[in-house]
């Protein structure tokens, strides 16, 4: 993935980015919330329905790419927060830096809720009617920082586009998701085993706070087959920073629970870069469940490894 900026104005920004595949994008997007609005690639046909699986996803790699390289150029705000690796990195580390007891208080339900498939425990909130196999349901929860980290996230983003070589400079070491062998994948599954012993709390996560917590909402296959989610109460009138997305198991003990959620998060921030057709920075290179979402598109596209299925899993997460 290669990007340039070709204009801007007071609403609009403009850029061309080359794909893994070679295609030459034009894309044109706003400055405020990223809505792209125009995008051109003679590479592959105008019409979705005209171009094959593959091809989709190398348009989709594009314009997630232009969007957060907008962002790591020029700051604005053309991502999501939850769909931008930084935000959600920035909520890992600040939840790296709470205290245990600040940690069981705000995730604590959670990880209730989650042992409840596993042993003995009250679930405090009740499976909805339409759930028909409870371990199909995936538990989602949203978390806020609670500061205005515009300036810490800015800075976070650019230093994991350095990691992940997203200066572009001449000699930068990118390489393509689809370029990994299965050696680096072992090497990943190495890294993960280590991290998920470890909760770093040095550096920017000293400066973040964890402001509030969502309800836990329940995302089940409902009759259709559609996915399918019953939301709880949400505390604030923004967006949240990051949405957790667990499978319905949970470690025996909360201090587990807290390296496991600290891998999760890792997991998500993979995610963001792999679906951008770029190798993660090093402290990311990790197996294991992101998102939903992110699982399915594993499963769909020859072009992503299986990173989201861990040494004895077999077959896919979800049909």
């Amino acid at each position: 993935m290669n990007a340039d900026i070709l204009g801007e104005d007071d609403d609009d920004i403009g850029l061309e980015v080359t794909d893994n595949n070679g295609g030459v994008h034009h894309i044109e997007l706003h400055k405020d919330g990223g809505e792209i609005y125009a995008h051109h690639c003679e590479a592959y046909a105008d019409k979705a329905a005209e171009r094959t699986s593959e091809e989709n996803e190398h348009n989709n790699q594009a314009r997630r790419f232009a969007k957060y390289y907008v962002f790591t150029q020029r700051g604005y705000d053309t991502l999501e927060h939850a769909q931008n690796p930084a935000y959600i990195d920035a909520v890992r580390r600040a939840i790296a830096a709470l205290s245990d007891e600040a940690f069981e208080r705000y995730f604590g339900a959670l990880y209730q809720q989650l042992r409840s498939h596993d042993a003995d425990v009250e679930r405090p909130v009740p499976l909805p009617a339409g759930v028909r196999a409870p371990d199909a349901v995936v538990y989602e929860l949203e978390v806020y920082l609670g500061l205005d980290l515009e300036g810490e996230v800015a800075e976070r983003a650019q230093a994991l586009a350095g990691e992940a070589g997203l200066d572009l400079s001449e000699g930068s070491d990118v390489r393509p998701v689809s370029a990994l062998s299965a050696g680096d994948l072992e090497r990943w599954r190495a890294v993960g085993e280590e991290l998920v012993e470890v909760v770093e709390r040095d550096g920017l996560e000293a400066d973040l706070t964890v402001a509030a917590v969502s309800g836990i909402h329940v995302g089940y296959p409902n009759a259709r087959g559609c996915h399918e989610v019953e939301r709880a109460e949400t505390p604030l009138e923004r967006e949240p920073d990051t949405k957790i997305e667990l499978l319905p198991h949970a470690p025996e003990t909360l201090v587990e629970f807290r390296e496991a959620l600290d891998h999760h998060l890792r997991c998500q921030v993979r995610d963001r870069f792999v679906t951008m057709g770029l190798v993660p920075p090093e402290p990311f290179r990790v197996i294991g469940f992101g998102t939903l979402h992110d699982a399915r598109r594993y499963d769909h596209y020859d072009l992503y490894p299986q990173l989201h299925l861990r040494d004895g899993d077999e077959g896919t997460l979800f049909s």
